[in-house]
């Protein structure tokens, strides 16, 4: 298996707990500089859910551990 990637080759997403959703690694950029555009939020940016402010789990470390 190669680091960082889930057996089928798609990066593994971000999770936040509370929520119960995750968020496409690959599209963390994109939807950072939309939040950021329509509502100053810079919580992707720290790690942070978007919604509730929790704390993101990144799922390709927890598999890693």
């Amino acid at each position: 298996m190669i680091s960082g990637h889930n057996p089928s080759g798609a990066r593994m997403p971000l999770h936040c707990p509370r929520c119960k959703k995750n968020i496409d690694k690959a599209k963390v950029d994109e939807i950072d500089a939309q939040l950021m555009s329509t509502y100053h939020n810079d919580a992707l940016r720290r790690g942070l859910c978007p919604v509730c402010m929790t704390p993101l789990i990144d799922t390709d470390r927890k598999v890693k551990e």
